[in-house]
């Protein structure tokens, strides 16, 4: 138990016996200041950290929206008249195939120069092997972006791809 003794703050008042000297306990909010800037501060670098993390992640969030609706947009265009939708030579995704192939800005709009758009978006029309009136429409869109040692424009880690079966007769 404490002990209690009279202090001269007023008649009658008790206070326990370690708060009779408030001086010596001065020191004490200078270290606990200290800590607690230093504990701040750690928070705030986290913060910092997943804040930067946080803009990353919504600007590759946006690039991949953006590239999924490029690829809807081909997909429809393609699927809207497949009966006349030439059939894609076989080596359509393995190399930039004319006709099979776009460049585009960060609109969506195709280039005509051919390269150097914001996205490239590739597709292929081929018939199932099962019946040759069913066709196998894929389409890919990426970033147009050249990682080291890549030969052709197209981020593969980023790239969206949409498949759809569609036949060329209708039922």
């Amino acid at each position: 138990m404490r002990g209690w003794c009279a202090a001269e703050i007023g008649t009658g008042v008790a206070l326990p016996q370690g708060m009779t000297n408030l001086i010596a306990d001065r020191g004490t909010t200078l270290v606990e200041a200290i800590v607690a800037i230093g504990i701040l501060a750690g928070a705030v670098v986290a913060l910092a950290g997943l804040s930067s993390l946080a803009v990353r992640t919504s600007a590759l969030a946006r690039e991949r929206s953006v590239a999924t609706l490029l690829a809807l947009q081909k997909m429809e265009s393609v699927c809207r008249d497949v009966a006349a939708v030439p059939v894609s030579p076989a080596n359509a995704w393995a190399v930039d195939t004319p006709g099979y192939l776009e460049y585009l800005d960060s609109h969506g709009n195709s280039l005509a120069g051919g390269s150097g758009g914001t996205y490239v978006r590739r597709w292929s029309v081929t018939p199932l092997p099962s019946d040759a009136n069913l066709l196998a429409i894929q389409v890919a869109v990426s970033p147009c972006r050249t990682r080291p040692g890549a030969s052709r424009c197209g981020d593969a880690g980023a790239r969206v791809r949409l498949a759809s079966i569609r036949s060329r007769v209708a039922w």
